[in-house]
């Protein structure tokens, strides 16, 4: 059975505040939750998602300076967050 995460435990993981999280789900940059009623992903919802959010991003601006902080940024977040979900798993 597939482990089902709340959206405490989502923010916690992704070391994020929830008014982040509520940000990315209103701009539809986040997976619906399941269910009705509380939020809840399943933990695969959100491996697939940081997958996707770790794809190299194209450089199409004149500031790539800029964007390879960004992209590094980015992804020391999602390597972060991917470490505390192994940790998570084995946990539980």
């Amino acid at each position: 059975m597939e482990k089902i995460l709340t959206q405490a435990e989502v923010c916690e993981l992704l070391r994020i505040k929830p008014g982040a999280l509520y940000r990315w789900r209103k701009s539809g940059d986040f997976p619906e939750s399941i269910g009705v009623g509380a939020l809840r992903w399943t933990e695969q919802q959100i491996i697939e998602w940081l997958n996707r959010k770790s794809a190299p991003v194209p450089d199409v601006t004149n500031h790539a300076t800029k964007r390879k902080q960004q992209d590094k940024d980015r992804k020391r977040r999602i390597q972060a967050a991917r470490l505390s979900l192994e940790r998570h798993k084995k946990t539980k």
